[in-house]
C-alpha cells in the first residue's frame, strides 16, 4: 500500500497535476524531494511516525510524529533526512488552475502565505488524522476516466480546502494581532461584496460598512491579496456572468439587467475587459 501511494503520488508529480498526494503513509518521500523541490501554490507534509528533518529557505527544521509541515507558495525546499521508522502524508495544492470550481474559498489559503512572514512553519495543528484521511480519499478517480469518480474527488478538493482555510485561520490567531486583525477584516470584505457586488462596486460602500476610511481598506486589501477592492468585486461579477452566460439561456440584456448594468453595451464592454471577448462569443465557444 505504501509503495503504491508513492508510485501514484510520483506519477501525479511527473503529469504536473493539480492536486499530487501520497494517498495514504508512505515511508519514504519522492526523489524530487531531495533536490531543491519547488512548492507551486501548497504543500502539506504529516508526519505520522518517526521524524525527518528538511531545509527550506536557509533555515533546517525538524518534523516529528504527529507534527505538520506547511510549505508556502513558490519555496523551494529538500528532504535532508529521516529515520528509519518515518511514514509521511503527503499533499501537493496547486490553486490557481482550480479556482474556478473553487470560487473565492481559496482566498483564505492565499493569503495566510501572504501573511505570515515564514516560507514554511511546524506544528502539531491538532488535524493531523484528518487530513491523513483526505489523502487517502483523495485517491478515488485516479484509476480510471469515470466521470463520477472525478467529480467525487474534486468535492473532496474543495472540502479539504475548507479544512485548510480552517487550519490557517487558527494559525493566524496565534500569530501577531496585526496580521489577525488584518484576516477578519479581509474575511468580513468577502463577505459583504458577495451580498452587494451586484448593486455596490465603489470602494466606499464598502469601507463605511467596514467603519474604515477607503484609503486604509485599499492598502489592507492590497497588502493581504494583490488585488484593490474593486479587482475584488468585478472578480465576483465576472464569475456570476460567466455562470448566467454558459449556465442558462437568458439574453445578454437580461443578464445586463440582473447584474445592474445600465445597458447591454455597457455589459459586453465590461466583460471583454475582464475575460478577453464578447459575452455572445463567450457563449459560443461554451457550446462548441
Amino acid at each position: 500500500m505504501m509503495n503504491n501511494g508513492m508510485n501514484i503520488l510520483e506519477r501525479q508529480m511527473a503529469n504536473d497535476e493539480d492536486i499530487c498526494c501520497s494517498c495514504g503513509n508512505i515511508n519514504s518521500f519522492p526523489k524530487a524531494f531531495f533536490d531543491n523541490f519547488h512548492v507551486a501554490d501548497v504543500g502539506i507534509i504529516v508526519c505520522t511516525s518517526g521524524r525527518f528533518s528538511f531545509r527550506c529557505e536557509d533555515v533546517e527544521y525538524v518534523v516529528n510524529r504527529d507534527e505538520t509541515a506547511f510549505l508556502s507558495h513558490g519555496v523551494y525546499f529538500s528532504v535532508t533526512g529521516h529515520s528509519a521508522d518515518c511514514s509521511v502524508v503527503i499533499i501537493l495544492y496547486r490553486v490557481d488552475s482550480i479556482r474556478n470550481i473553487l470560487g473565492s474559498t481559496v482566498v483564505g489559503m492565499r493569503f495566510m502565505n501572504i501573511l505570515n512572514p515564514k516560507a514554511c512553519w511546524v506544528m502539531h495543528t491538532g488535524h493531523e488524522t484528518e487530513l491523513t484521511k483526505y489523502s487517502e480519499l483523495l485517491a478515488v478517480g485516479n484509476s480510471d476516466d469515470n466521470v463520477f469518480a472525478f467529480n467525487e474527488r474534486r468535492l473532496l478538493l474543495l472540502s479539504l480546502t475548507y479544512r485548510l482555510c480552517s487550519i490557517f485561520r487558527e494559525i493566524s490567531k496565534e500569530g501577531d494581532n496585526t496580521s489577525s486583525r488584518k484576516l477578519e477584516t479581509y474575511m468580513q470584505l468577502m463577505q459583504l461584496i458577495d451580498r452587494y457586488y451586484t448593486s455596490e462596486r465603489g470602494v466606499r460602500f464598502y469601507a463605511d460598512r467596514l467603519c474604515l476610511s477607503p484609503k486604509y481598506l485599499t492598502s489592507l486589501v492590497k497588502s493581504v491579496s494583490g488585488s484593490s477592492v474593486q479587482q475584488l468585486v468585478f472578480k465576483a461579477i465576472t464569475k456570476k456572468a460567466i455562470s448566467l452566460i454558459t449556465t442558462t439561456d437568458q439574453s445578454i440584456k437580461e443578464i445586463a439587467d440582473l447584474l445592474n448594468f445600465p445597458n447591454a453595451s455597457a455589459f459586453g464592454t465590461f466583460f471583454k475587459k475582464q475575460v478577453g471577448m464578447s459575452p455572445v462569443n463567450y457563449r459560443q465557444k461554451e457550446k462548441q
